[in-house]
């Protein structure tokens, strides 16, 4: 035991000598952080900052605050800082305008993703030349304003699934398009409420008689008068929990007929003759290449996420630094507010990083990438929203009763931003994809892991916790691939159908296990990425990124201390070793009055305008002389 304690003192004394020797220009991490577009960011953020339409404003009513939403994106997008057609030519240059408007509101900023991300981008990738001339210039000067009508009343995550049909009719060369049911009506139509002139409509196809499946109509539903087409009915679904700059609205359609050319045929169309072709025979293939190329959105809000994590650990961090509590006690000094608030600085670093990674994936362009895209998209995605909810409810709670200030904005964000857990994909579906993917992969399911040793008397390195995180996605993996096939086997005589069920049933019947496989695979993906960004990255920068990189691989394993302790890996020592070695980091990141933890949120990059909260100014002045 001597010798233990003896070794938990290095470490905790070793982490705090550390700490004179780190100095670095948060402007370098900035740089390091955000390497596309960084003059054109600036010039959002310069833009939203100076001009007074885009202040906060908490007092507007209902139709006030989705009236001042309209009016920021259209003074927006007069700017010209891009293009819907960005979506494709460009697609870096795409996401960084959109991206730059969360730290603003994020109302505006879903509001441009749905008009110009899922409707202008759905047209750029599922459309041909007769669209994108028809339909993209007015996008972009919002005299059209669009929506993307996928979500049923019956139908979020199985798209396949839904209802909404779409019948050829070829003596007129029109589409039929109809709600059978009030579950097939569309759900949740951001942007359609009360001023959606066009929607791009997934309905399932039917050409002489035979299915199709799903395809895109673009269907007009209010006309240039802001009077609802003919066979729509539009229902405003009115206020929400948060995010009511947005009008989410219901639709139905009744022998609605659309032209021909309505429908988005980069992948499919109906020739003069009425007879249905498409390059890709199978129908479901077909759905899987048409969603596969509408990653955008997807990945839009996971930096949301991530940039709201940013914004809110910034705002509590300062506060925390220089609030007092009993006495002169500054209340970051207690473990429990480091705690809470430093793990979430190195989860906004390492998912940051990690979309970085994925973005350059999109990058090449290369067919084979599309498995990798999608599920580190749903990964990340999943990991991002689920640890934004965790982590701005920890920043409101270490702010006290501020945290509940609008004012102080980490509440309006929390609230605005809860969608993001269940759209762009369910979080809980999304990890699921993750894991299908991984016991795909024959390497894993079929070897055995192999355990690694525990810490001992050695110090915590970021190998050990990368190898940690690949012996849980390994072991995990392989244990519910194991039984899938032994499941698969009992069944094989009574043919393929009754093997695939009992394999499936298997994944049923251990959903937990595979949702922490998703959890284990992106964990570890950013960790290694993590990883890399360090062996590249400049020699100043090396170490306050070591020890981010170590406070998130610490957190990751001791989250699943369960799995590792169970598994035998890891001894109670071990854990204590972690658990010790963390307080040490926190210790190092908030000497100094939280010297490094204030340089390190500097690196983020966010424009001092843009952080409106009185507490992360000086607090002691709120609501003196009208402040």
């Amino acid at each position: 035991m001597a010798s233990r304690l003896a070794i938990l003192t290095r470490h905790l004394t070793a982490a705090v000598d550390d700490e004179p020797k780190i100095s670095f220009r948060p402007q370098d991490i900035t740089r390091l952080l955000v390497h596309d577009n960084y003059d054109l960011r600036q010039d959002v953020y310069k833009f939203i900052s100076e001009d007074p339409l885009y202040r906060q404003n908490h007092y507007l009513g209902l139709m006030e605050f989705r009236e001042q939403t309209l009016q920021r994106l259209q003074k927006f997008t007069q700017q010209h800082f891009f293009s819907v057609r960005d979506y494709s030519r460009d697609p870096r240059k795409f996401m960084a305008a959109i991206e730059s408007l969360m730290y603003c509101d994020y109302s505006l900023s879903i509001k441009a993703g749905v008009h110009f991300t899922l409707c202008g981008g759905t047209i750029c990738k599922l459309g041909t030349k007769k669209h994108h001339d028809l339909y993209l210039d007015r996008l972009d000067d919002l005299s059209l304003t669009g929506s993307f009508s996928m979500t049923e009343l019956g139908h979020g995550s199985n798209v396949m699934g839904i209802e909404t049909t779409a019948l050829y009719d070829h003596s007129t060369r029109e589409f039929i398009i109809n709600t059978p049911t009030n579950q097939a009506s569309k759900y949740w139509i951001g942007g359609t409420g009360q001023h959606g002139k066009l929607t791009a409509v997934f309905a399932q196809l039917t050409v002489n008689g035979k299915w199709e499946g799903p395809h895109v109509f673009m269907v007009r539903i209010r006309d240039d008068n802001m009077h609802v087409t003919p066979g729509v009915r539009i229902q405003d679904l009115g206020p929400k929990m948060g995010l009511n700059g947005v009008d989410n609205g219901q639709l139905w359609f009744h022998n609605v007929r659309v032209p021909r050319d309505a429908m988005l045929d980069a992948f499919s169309s109906v020739d003069d003759e009425g007879v249905f072709r498409s390059s890709i025979p199978s129908v479901s293939q077909r759905f899987a290449t048409m969603v596969g190329g509408l990653t955008t959105g997807r990945l839009l809000i996971a930096q949301g996420a991530i940039d709201a994590m940013k914004l809110g650990v910034t705002i509590a961090l300062r506060y925390s630094c220089q609030r007092p509590q009993f006495g002169d006690k500054i209340i970051m000094s207690y473990l429990t507010h480091r705690d809470r608030l430093l793990p979430i600085l190195a989860n906004a670093y390492a998912l940051h990083l990690a979309m970085g990674s994925l973005k350059n994936i999109l990058d090449r362009k290369q067919a084979q990438d599309a498995k990798v895209i999608h599920v580190l998209s749903s990964g990340i995605k999943a990991a991002a929203t689920w640890w934004r909810v965790e982590g701005l409810q920890a920043c409101r709670e270490c702010c006290g009763g501020q945290g509940f200030l609008s004012a102080n904005q980490i509440g309006p964000l929390a609230t605005d931003m809860n969608v993001d857990v269940t759209f762009e994909g369910d979080n809980t579906v999304l990890m699921q994809q993750v894991a299908r993917a991984l016991l795909d992969d024959k390497r894993l399911i079929s070897s055995t892991p192999t355990a690694p040793s525990g810490f001992g008397s050695g110090a915590i390195s970021l190998d050990k916790l990368s190898q940690l995180l690949g012996y849980q996605e390994h072991a995990l993996t392989y244990q519910v691939g194991s039984s899938m096939k032994a499941a698969a086997a009992s069944k094989s005589t009574e043919g393929r159908a009754a093997a695939e069920q009992a394999a499936n049933d298997v994944v049923e019947a251990e959903l937990d296990t595979v949702v922490a496989m998703g959890w284990a695979h992106i964990q570890r993906f950013c960790l290694d990425n993590l990883q890399q960004t360090i062996s590249k990255a400049e020699e100043k920068l090396v170490a306050p990124l070591r020890m981010l990189a170590t406070l998130f691989g610490i957190k990751c394993i001791l989250r699943s201390s369960a799995f590792f302790l169970g598994a035998g890996v890891l001894s109670q020592s071990d854990c204590l070793l972690l658990r010790s070695s963390l307080h040490g980091i926190y210790a190092t990141l908030s000497a100094d009055g939280g010297r490094l933890a204030h340089l390190l949120c500097e690196g983020f990059g966010i424009p001092e305008p843009l952080i409106t909260a009185p507490i992360a100014k000086d607090w002691k002045l709120m609501g003196a002389n009208g402040i």
